[in-house]
């Protein structure tokens, strides 16, 4: 009986103890039963609060200072963290990452709520610790990396606004960037709950590459007539499509609708494949404005039925490469 009266006794305590409880004074945690007359010992515990990490060997002892004897003790959650009591001795062994609560009682039916925090790892370690992310000149990319080991809570942060950075609950670090033409640098701190950190140094690089050979691969597999201009699709069936020599004796390809809108590559020499000398894009439409420029310009395919061309410039003032490209019957 006296069993079942303790631990009826225990939980409606647990129960009214308020939620934020940290102190281990008398005046704060105390709880004593208002029908003991017998002078008692004072009921003082070592630990203000307890952090533990997870694993049966790794259980930590509760320090009891003074108290009246027979000590009991229970954790709020057990999912996170257990106690349990031998020849007296109490200690915490750490389940999984988390906050919880130690409830502690000694035989005059005092109580202690001793915070209680577990964690995983004493080391924060992360996939990388450098990285160079490498755009096309003014676009952007981004890297990702990971928390190889860690305690869950995560937070990431860059010290220079030009590279964003976040981590999600799996510890999967996101880092985008758009590069200049002067390289950069960004140091990404990752900290855990616990508030482990480490660094990723960031560096930005600038490619002068309008496209790789996986994307000139792709380019040449599809042999539907198309014009691309800064990764969009610009033309339409119905628009008229120009395959003519100029008055100058210069190739043109391209498209038109009716002057409002128009889409004009010219360059000079034949159709092989290889560098065209003196190409100039012409292009204007509503939605992105009017561009007059030279271009670099390759012919980087022709099967004696279609050719397939790549372009690219440079805006000195954006800082920015643009490309293009397209696909056209000879």
């Amino acid at each position: 009986m006296k069993t079942i009266n303790k631990i009826i006794q225990i939980l409606v305590v647990a129960i009214f103890l308020p939620i934020v409880f940290t102190g281990c004074s008398d005046d704060d945690n105390e709880i004593t039963d208002p029908g003991t007359e017998t002078e008692v010992p004072n009921f003082i515990l070592g630990q203000e609060s307890i952090r533990v990490k997870v694993g049966a060997e790794n259980k930590v002892t509760v320090d009891v200072k003074e108290g009246g004897g027979e000590y009991d003790a229970f954790i709020l959650n057990a999912n996170i963290a257990k106690a349990e009591t031998v020849d007296g001795v109490l200690k915490v062994e750490g389940v999984a990452n988390g906050q919880t609560s130690l409830i502690v009682s000694d035989k005059y039916n005092r109580y202690r709520k001793v915070p209680v925090s577990v964690y995983t790892t004493d080391k924060l370690e992360l996939s990388h610790k450098t990285f160079d992310l490498v755009t096309v000149l003014g676009n952007s990319g981004t890297l990702t990396a990971s928390v190889v080991l860690g305690n869950g809570g995560y937070e990431a942060t860059s010290n220079n606004s030009a590279v964003g950075v976040s981590v999600n609950e799996e510890g999967i670090i996101s880092m985008t960037a758009i590069s200049k033409k002067a390289e950069f640098t960004a140091i990404v701190t990752v900290k855990d709950c616990t508030g482990l950190s480490e660094e990723i140094a960031v560096t930005v690089k600038a490619s002068m590459d309008p496209f790789t050979n996986a994307e000139l691969e792709t380019i040449m597999l599809d042999g539907t007539r198309r014009y691309f201009y800064n990764g969009s699709k610009t033309d339409s069936s119905y628009y008229t499509y120009l395959n003519e020599v100029t008055g100058e004796g210069k190739q043109r390809y391209g498209w038109d609708y009716y002057s409002y809108y128009w889409y004009k590559l010219e360059f000079k020499g034949n159709k092989d494949v290889g560098t065209k000398e003196d190409a100039v894009f012409d292009y204007y439409y509503y939605r992105d404005g009017s561009v007059l420029t030279p271009v670099t310009m390759k012919i980087i395919k022709n099967d004696g039925v279609n050719i397939w061309g790549v372009f690219s410039y440079i805006n000195d003032e954006q800082e920015k490469l643009y490309t293009g490209y397209f696909c056209s019957p000879i």
